[in-house]
This record gives structure tokens, C-alpha cells and sequence, in this order.
């Protein structure tokens, strides 16, 4: 780690539903003096009630975790809530803009994509330690969306509307009386336009959507 602006170690806890995933991280991080493991969870329950029962200065997140588990937004929320001198750290594999985007405003002190080097999330623990923040170098400083999205149409919007209802291109088809072809092709553009390539990506985005829906004619 940098020269530090902090004194002792950091006490660090960690959220992943992936077992080996919080393995490798828990190892990779021991390798550091400073930074002391104080527990990890595959869920946010036992999570959350471990940050009620102890002390710690950095949050390591996931942000998409188990279907049935809490959205990655509304965690952020609840710890920074919760917990308004903690930090809050995000590593996953989802590194779209747009869901940086949304992890800041929600509260997010930091983010690391899982395919970057592991070095980089001791790095990010430094940087939001002495008050830094650590993100993806294309997303904008001051916090706001990227400038160079193309907004949706009106139709896009209505068919992503739909799918975060939880409706089929079929369904949807069949409810707006428009071919499937044509549903598939706004869903595409919408998607090209959002720079995501999965359905698990856009419920990622599921609140930027939904403001983006509640502020248009």
C-alpha cells in the first residue's frame, strides 16, 4: 500500500457469493500487514448482522449477488445508511458505466472490476482509506452519466420497461400486438445504446431505467 494519511491497520469485510471468489480475495489481501480480515459472508444476512456486531473501516462488496438476495443497489443504500463512516468498496464483474454510475450515487466509496489485477483492490482500499475515491478510469469524476449515450426512443423504452416487469420478447410482442422481430430489434438497439449485452446487466441498471422512464413525455 501508498504512504498512508491513516494510522494501524484497516479492518476489512468482505460480501461475495462466490466461496472461491472470497478465497482468493481473503488470500490475496492477508499478503498486506495492514489489512486485518475481520470476517466473509456468501450472503448479505449474516453480512449485515456481522457489521452490526463489530467494527470495520472497509465494506468489500459484491454487486450482484444470489437471485434471492438483496439488489446490489439497496445494499449500498442500507450500509451507507447504516454505516455513514464506513467505507464502502464494490468488486464485480460488472463494470458497465452506467452501473458504476449507479454504485456512486448510491453511496459507493470505490470500485474494482474482477478482471482487473488483484493488486488493484488493496490499491482501492488505500484510496478510499485516506479519502480518495478508486473507479474505472472512463468513468466521469464529478459523478454524472456519460455524456455520449444515445437516448432511447419511445419504444425502447416501453420494451425495457416491460422486460424489467418481467415479461418475454413474446409476452411483449403479444401485449403491444408488434411482431417478435421487431420487439428483438428495439431490445437490441436498447441495449447497444445502454452498452449492455445481458438481461442480468439491465436489472444491474434497473433504477437508472426506471428514472430514465419516470422523466420522459
Amino acid at each position: 500500500m501508498s504512504a498512508r494519511s491513516y494510522i494501524g491497520s484497516v479492518r476489512v469485510a468482505l460480501l461475495d457469493d462466490h466461496a472461491l471468489v472470497l478465497k482468493g480475495l481473503i488470500a490475496h489481501l492477508e499478503k498486506t500487514p495492514s489489512i486485518v480480515i475481520v470476517g466473509s459472508h456468501t450472503s448479505s444476512r449474516p453480512f449485515r448482522a456481522m457489521l452490526a456486531a463489530m467494527p470495520v473501516d472497509v465494506a468489500l462488496i459484491d454487486y450482484s449477488l444470489a437471485m434471492d438476495d438483496i439488489d446490489g443497489i439497496a445494499l449500498i443504500n442500507l450500509l451507507r445508511a447504516s454505516y455513514p463512516r464506513m467505507k464502502i468498496l464494490v468488486v464485480s464483474a460488472h463494470a458497465q458505466e452506467l452501473v458504476v454510475h449507479n454504485m456512486r450515487l448510491a453511496g459507493a466509496d470505490g470500485f474494482v472490476a474482477k478482471s482487473q489485477d488483484p493488486d488493484d483492490v488493496i490499491r482501492a482500499i488505500d484510496a478510499v482509506m485516506t479519502g480518495r475515491e478508486f473507479v474505472p478510469v472512463r468513468e466521469a469524476v464529478d459523478g454524472t452519466p456519460p455524456k455520449d449515450l444515445v437516448p432511447l426512443s419511445p419504444r425502447e423504452r416501453d420494451v425495457i420497461r416491460q422486460l424489467l416487469e418481467g415479461l418475454t420478447v413474446g409476452q411483449i410482442a403479444a401485449r403491444t400486438g408488434r411482431s417478435l422481430k421487431t420487439i428483438s430489434t428495439q431490445k437490441s438497439c436498447a441495449y447497444r445504446k445502454l452498452r449492455i449485452t445481458s438481461d442480468n446487466e439491465l436489472f444491474l441498471l434497473r433504477d437508472y431505467v426506471l428514472a430514465l422512464d419516470a422523466g420522459s413525455p
